[in-house]
């Protein structure tokens, strides 16, 4: 896997935010890495869009849709990192 564009576009590499978090390529803080890029473009993307220069929506959902589940998955992996960190 091509981790410089995974990081430039993660949507190009991953079909969903889900498919990365469960990636065995990647390391917990590559996935952090990915995942920031993927959430800083999402909501890019939301603001063009709440502004009326509406898009091509993502094939795996809405652009709000998108940005929750990138979100979601950002928090547990901060989670287990901050676990990690406490026990190691």
């Amino acid at each position: 896997m091509d981790v410089e564009r995974a990081m430039k576009n993660p949507a190009s590499v991953f079909l969903t935010p889900e498919a990365l978090s469960g990636s065995s390529e990647l390391t917990a803080d590559q996935k952090r890495a990915v995942l920031l890029q993927w959430k800083d473009q999402l909501q890019q993307l939301q603001a063009a869009e709440d502004e009326g220069m509406r898009k091509s929506e993502p094939a795996a959902g809405t652009t709000a849709d998108l940005l929750a589940r990138v979100t979601n998955i950002l928090s547990r992996i901060d989670a287990g990192l901050r676990q990690a960190s406490r026990s190691g």
